[in-house]
């Protein structure tokens, strides 16, 4: 594929009101994104909190991304959001959206409908889930989360968990790392992990080292 790749986390809160959450189950809270080369070299990053119009923000999402009502006091909405990442993403020039799983396309796109905030025709094409494409080459038998996933491949996750930018940075590690399918059989068959067992899913990463690396 010609262009750049956009490597994109959101974070995001659940919308309470039955007759929205019709359209839309949740609204985006944080936007964070890693722009690469076709060569996976890492050419800029985005970043920016988002301001809910229908939520606040419950104490279980505090809890495990760390924004609160405060964080995002300041933040512009959803449209003026969409508007500087849609101009950082440059989108006249061609590009892929990569994601770990479908749902922050979800997000993205109903809370667009909601909010009848038109969005450039990039966001309705293009879209890769690393999540899939990690499970179908490891023979996992369910997707794993983005650490897991990391671990299974041996790679240690940087920053803090849940933060839009860092797991966008995570991201784009294990697209590198999910580009050289030789490698990846290969670190398949030096593995002593076993892939469609019952501890094929959700391990925490010291136990996949030291399944790799026994004590002598």
């Amino acid at each position: 594929m010609s262009g750049d790749k956009i490597v994109l986390d959101l974070e995001f809160t659940p919308i309470r009101d039955a007759d929205l959450q019709t359209v839309a189950g949740s609204e985006v809270l944080e936007i964070g994104a890693v722009k690469l080369d076709r060569d996976n070299e890492k050419l800029e990053e985005f970043q920016t909190y988002v301001k809910p119009q229908y939520s606040t923000i419950s104490s279980y999402v505090t809890r495990i991304t760390g924004i609160d009502d405060t964080t995002v006091a300041d933040a512009p909405d959803y449209a003026a959001a969409m508007r500087r990442f849609t101009e950082w993403i440059e989108p006249d020039k061609p590009c892929r959206f990569y994601t770990w799983s479908s749902s922050d396309q979800n997000v993205l796109l109903r809370e667009a409908d909601l909010k009848e905030c038109v969005l450039h025709e990039r966001f309705y094409s293009y879209w890769m889930d690393l999540q899939r494409i990690h499970q179908r080459l490891y023979g996992f038998a369910r997707p794993m989360n983005l650490t897991s996933a990391l671990g299974s491949m041996q790679i240690e996750f940087k920053g803090t968990e849940h933060g839009a930018l860092a797991d966008a940075r995570n991201t784009a590690k294990l697209l590198r790392e999910l580009s050289d399918v030789g490698a990846v059989r290969r670190r398949i068959q030096e593995s002593r992990i076993t892939y469609n067992g019952k501890e094929s899913h959700d391990f925490p990463l010291q136990i996949v080292i030291k399944k790799n690396h026994p004590k002598r």
